[in-house]
């Protein structure tokens, strides 16, 4: 006589990590083409620390929090130079490719309200190589372009004009300084905006 005997099976599916979701629409393969094309160099000397650390945001360069705090999925970075009113000005711009959750709405109005709190409030800043400035953080000049904010950091003998520009799941963040103060930075924003929608287009 046979024993036949019966068991329970259980099945194991296979422990296959899930398919990341896809990153759109812009791809983070494109973040390089967020940038302008005015970049010469990939190095410059970035503002790397920030006091108050509250007013991180409106000023760090290396790790630019209104960047990072929205964990990118790639970034890139760049730097070159350009003449106002005949004075020379140093540009740095930080763009990064954002998951697909991400809000450009969300992530300029957090920003616009960390440049208010540190409004008039003396920011200083030390550089790569070490040097240091203290700004005032001020209201930029210019009006904003729709899905950019624009602000100022002002001192004696240095002085930056900056934007942050959002829009679908893309950032691009520029800061240009110089003894005469930075480049246009309203027709930078517009320009940055434009990049973004270029590459953002889905229906070429």
């Amino acid at each position: 006589m046979a024993l036949v005997v019966v068991g329970c099976t259980r099945s194991i599916e296979d422990p296959q990590a899930r398919p990341a979701a896809p990153v759109g629409p812009v791809s983070p393969l494109q973040v390089g083409d967020l940038l302008s094309p005015d970049v010469m160099t990939k190095d410059g000397n970035l503002f790397a620390e920030v006091e108050p650390a509250r007013c991180a945001g409106v000023a760090r360069e290396v790790d630019p929090p209104f960047i990072v705090e929205h964990h990118p999925e790639a970034r890139d970075g760049g730097h070159w130079s350009a003449a106002v009113g005949g004075v020379e000005a140093v540009v740095e711009e930080m763009v990064a490719v954002m998951p697909s959750t991400f809000s450009a709405t969300d992530a300029l109005t957090a920003a616009r309200g960390t440049i208010a709190a540190c409004r008039d409030t003396p920011v200083t800043v030390t550089t790569m190589y070490g040097r240091t400035y203290t700004f005032r953080v001020t209201e930029a000049e210019q009006p904003a372009p729709a899905g950019a904010i624009l602000w100022s950091l002002r001192a004696p003998e240095w002085n930056c004009d900056n934007f942050l520009a959002a829009a679908y799941n893309a950032a691009i963040e520029l800061t240009s300084c110089g003894a005469a103060g930075g480049i246009d930075i309203a027709a930078a924003a517009e320009d940055a905006l434009g990049r973004i929608e270029a590459l953002a287009d889905t229906s070429a």
